[in-house]
C-alpha cells in the first residue's frame, strides 16, 4: 500500500518540483562606489591647504575641553622632572629590544640628495610613504594614492606647526641625562641640556635642521609619527598597523630625541588632530569633486529556473 501511495504521488510531486524555479544564483553586487582621479587626488590635497591651517589655529581658541587640556599640559609639566626621570631609567632603556629585532640601515648611500634622507627610520618612513603612493599609481588603487599623498601632506604640516612654530615660541630646553646627576660630563648633560623642566623661552631664530637650544616642546618625531598613524588609519580603517608602526619607531631611537614626557606626549597629540584634519577636509572637498567617475563592473547571476516551461539553467549579466 505504502508503495502505491508513493507512486502515485511521485507525479504531483514532480509538479510541484518543477513549478518553482530552483534558484541556487551566485549574485555579485555592483559597484557604483565613486573613484577619485589620480591629478583629482593631487588638487583636493593642495586645495586643501588654507582649511587645514584654519583648523590648526582655531584649534586652541575653538577647542571645547580647553580648560581641561590646559590643567592637564600644566600638571604634566610640573610633574616632568618625575615622570622624565623614571622614564630615563625605566622605559628609554628598552630600546635596546626594539633595536635587536629591528634595524634601519642607511637607504641610498653614495646619492648626494637621497643619502641625506635615507638615514635612520625616517628614511625608511618617507622611501615607505613614497613606495606606496608609487605603487597606487601603477595599480590604480585609490587608497594607497590617498594614503601617500595625505601622509606627506601631514608630515610637512607637523614640521611646519612643531619644529619651525612651537619650538620657536616655546624654546623649552631638553632635559640633561640622567636627571639629577651633576657629576656627568657627557654631551647629554651639558647645558642646554638642564634638569628642571622649567626653562622655558630661550629664544632663538627658527632652526631648519635640528639643534639642541631650546627646541625641546613639543616633541617634532612623536608629532610625525602619530600624524602618520592617523591619516592611514583612516585612510585603512586600520589602527593597529599604524600605532604599531608609530610607536615602535618612536621607541627606536627614543634616546636620541631626548624629551620631556610632556613634550612627547603634547606632540602626539598634535600628530592626532594634523593627521584628524588633513583626512578630514581633504574628503570634504573630494565629495564635492567635478573629477570624481563612477565605477561600475559587471554583475552576474547565474542559477537554475523556468522559461516557457523548460527547466534549465539560466544566466543574466547586468551592467
Amino acid at each position: 500500500m505504502h508503495k502505491i501511495i508513493t507512486k502515485r504521488c511521485a507525479p504531483l510531486v514532480a509538479a510541484l518540483f518543477f513549478s518553482f524555479p530552483l534558484v541556487a544564483q551566485l549574485d555579485f553586487e555592483i559597484d557604483r562606489t565613486v573613484k577619485e582621479t589620480r591629478l583629482g587626488i593631487i588638487r583636493n590635497t593642495l586645495l586643501t591647504i588654507d582649511d587645514d591651517a584654519k583648523a590648526i589655529v582655531n584649534r586652541p581658541l575653538k577647542n571645547p575641553n580647553l580648560t581641561a587640556n590646559g590643567v592637564k599640559l600644566f600638571a604634566m609639566i610640573v610633574t616632568d622632572y618625575q615622570t622624565t626621570k623614571f622614564f630615563q631609567e625605566q622605559i628609554e632603556p628598552l630600546d635596546v629590544y626594539v633595536r635587536d629585532a629591528i634595524s634601519f640601515p642607511s637607504l641610498f648611500t653614495g646619492v648626494p640628495v637621497l643619502g641625506r634622507w635615507g638615514g635612520g627610520v625616517d628614511g625608511y618612513m618617507y622611501t615607505g610613504v613614497s613606495a606606496i603612493y608609487a605603487a597606487g599609481v601603477l595599480l590604480g588603487n585609490e587608497k594607497m594614492q590617498e594614503a601617500g599623498i595625505l601622509t606627506t601632506k601631514a608630515v610637512v604640516e607637523s614640521y611646519i606647526v612643531s619644529h619651525i612654530v612651537l619650538k620657536t615660541l616655546v624654546a623649552r630646553h631638553r632635559p640633561a641625562r640622567p636627571l639629577g646627576d651633576y657629576s656627568q660630563t657627557d654631551r647629554d648633560s651639558q647645558y642646554p641640556f638642564v634638569h628642571s623642566p622649567l626653562d622655558f623661552f630661550n629664544f632663538h631664530v627658527p632652526y631648519l635642521h635640528s639643534d639642541a637650544y631650546g627646541t625641546g616642546f613639543p616633541s617634532y618625531h612623536a608629532t610625525m609619527f602619530f600624524a602618520f598613524a592617523s591619516v592611514n588609519s583612516k585612510v585603512f580603517d586600520n589602527k593597529w598597523i599604524p600605532y604599531g608602526l608609530a610607536t615602535t619607531a618612536l621607541l627606536y631611537d627614543i634616546r636620541g630625541h631626548n624629551h620631556w614626557v610632556s613634550e612627547l606626549v603634547a606632540g602626539a597629540v598634535i600628530g592626532e588632530f594634523i593627521g584628524k584634519v588633513v583626512y578630514e577636509n581633504y574628503h570634504e572637498r573630494r565629495n564635492t569633486s567635478n573629477s570624481l567617475r563612477k565605477r561600475r563592473r559587471f554583475a552576474t547571476q547565474m542559477g537554475i529556473g523556468q522559461n516557457f516551461g523548460v527547466v534549465g539553467p539560466s544566466v543574466v549579466i547586468s551592467w
